[in-house]
């Protein structure tokens, strides 16, 4: 098997992996395909996946750059624990509504969406630097040429945006039981919670860092 193909499914498949935790771009799919269509939840999730691509390709071509240039990434850092707080508190005071077919979103809204919560992520940029360095010990899955680094890059993308389609699906199917469960649960808490605790979290790592 050449090695791009192969660094493409190995990082794929960490990827897919990676995604199965709960996280905001999950909830924001199946929310989605609750309160609209399937199609609404694919257009988040496409939007969800593409950051994984961003903050991969930050990590293979601009990994050494940013070690040389901390302070580039301490702002972002820095930057993105206030909007990750206020996010949250908006969500988490958004009156929850029952859980009801509403009109369809625009396809561009619903992507930007997904977009949105993928960016407001930035631990995937050292967990992709992680990877990348666990990737390099291994002589056939080490990422070197032009073909390599696309490979990965692109693997990033696919394993998540297969688990968020698979969640998408999966909350069509079982539409009606979720209703029924989630009834009583108040997702923009729970959703907005999550965003706060992220904040929270990156703001902890900033402060043993310093």
């Amino acid at each position: 098997m050449e090695k791009p193909v192969l660094i493409f499914f190995a990082t794929t498949l960490i990827s897919f992996l990676g995604s199965l935790q709960l996280g905001p771009a999950n909830l924001s799919v199946i929310q989605s395909v609750l309160r609209r269509n399937i199609q609404t939840g694919l257009w988040v999730a496409l939007g969800g996946c593409l950051p994984e691509m961003m903050y991969a390709g930050a990590a293979v071509w601009a990994g050494m750059w940013l070690e040389q240039h901390q302070q580039v990434w301490m702002w972002f850092e820095r930057v993105t624990v206030p909007l990750l707080l206020i996010v949250g508190v908006i969500i988490f005071v958004t009156p929850n509504r029952p859980i009801t077919l509403e009109k369809t979103q625009q396809k561009s809204l619903s992507f930007v969406k997904g977009l949105t919560i993928g960016i407001l992520n930035p631990q995937l940029f050292p967990y992709w630097l992680v990877i990348l360095v666990q990737f390099d010990m291994h002589e056939m899955f080490r990422v070197q040429t032009l073909a390599d680094q696309i490979s990965f890059v692109a693997g990033t993308a696919t394993g998540a945006l297969g688990l968020l389609v698979g969640v998408a699906y999966l909350t069509m199917y079982f539409r009606e039981r979720l209703i029924e469960k989630l009834a009583k649960f108040n997702i923009n808490r729970f959703l907005g919670a999550l965003f706060i605790l992220l904040g929270l979290g990156q703001l902890l790592r900033l402060y043993f860092k310093a």
